[in-house]
């Protein structure tokens, strides 16, 4: 596994060297440094769209049997075992699952771990004969937006707030982009509760962008930069998938009320039976 790792490392330190000679003698080394990674995350994105495009209709579907979902619930409410096995067959059968775009994510947590070893020790995984290798060895900041990329917010904090403030306000943009992707995605619809995996899939989407913001203290700004520029491509993806296949119908409520169950129907006519029955019976006593 440590093979495959360090040639993943190197071919994106190849790819970033590749972006960066698009921009080299152009702009200053490090807004080419900069522009070379935003182009990064934008290739990256675009290889994961298919598998993204796939998990948003899942998602899509997951959310379109929710009334057939709660009439499960309350037709096996006292049978759980049963209840599961007919949730299981009707999302496999709709094709539904509540993970989201959270797949393509995890796919990239790879990549994204790779990129934090390439900005660490960006001279042994970039060739030394490219313009990018050539640029490193001069061992002058690369800044970008104010940001050497190759610190980390912790590191620049230690020289002043004056110093760190374009890493946190990076921070702050990532996290946010996170929340505002998420916001978008569920505008509008039913948060579903008790689905198999739905407790744990809402827990991790809520915590995960601070999770993400609280370990990037310590990451190069060029991973922040990756990040935050991942967000904002796939809430792009996202308004664009929306308008391919529109956007997620909110379900009415009358449709979420479960159905009536049959032996429902005939206690409740019986009901009104018992009570002129009653009434006959007393009036007879009388």
């Amino acid at each position: 596994m440590g093979n495959v790792f360090n040639v993943l490392v190197d071919g994106l330190g190849s790819v970033l060297a590749f972006f960066y000679d698009l921009w080299d003698g152009l702009v200053a080394e490090g807004t080419a440094l900069g522009l070379a990674i935003i182009l990064l995350t934008i290739f990256i994105n675009l290889l994961v769209f298919p598998l993204t495009l796939k998990q948003t209709r899942a998602t899509r579907a997951f959310t379109a049997i929710q009334p057939e979902i709660k009439r499960i619930q309350t037709q096996y409410k006292d049978d759980p075992q049963e209840m599961q096995k007919q949730l299981m067959q009707l999302q496999r059968s709709a094709g539904a699952t509540p993970g989201g775009c959270l797949l393509p994510l995890l796919i990239q947590m790879p990549i994204w771990f790779a990129l934090f070893r390439l900005l660490q020790n960006p001279s042994q995984h970039i060739d030394a004969q490219s313009s990018l290798g050539m640029a490193l060895a001069d061992e002058v900041p690369k800044t970008f937006l104010g940001m050497d990329l190759f610190t980390s917010p912790s590191d620049a904090m230690s020289l002043g707030i004056g110093v760190a403030l374009p890493y946190l306000i990076m921070i702050t943009l990532m996290v946010a982009t996170q929340y505002v992707q998420q916001w978008h995605a569920t505008y509008g619809q039913e948060r579903p509760a008790g689905q198999p995996g739905a407790g744990a899939q809402q827990a991790i989407t809520k915590i995960m962008p601070l999770f993400i913001g609280f370990i990037s203290w310590n990451f190069p700004a060029g991973l922040i930069v990756y990040w935050a520029t991942g967000n904002l491509f796939r809430l792009g993806q996202q308004a664009l998938i929306f308008k391919m296949d529109g956007r997620p119908t909110p379900v009415a409520k009358t449709a979420e009320e479960p159905k009536e169950l049959p032996g429902d129907s005939e206690a409740s006519a019986k009901k009104p039976q018992q009570g002129a029955a009653d009434k006959r019976r007393r009036r007879r006593r009388r």
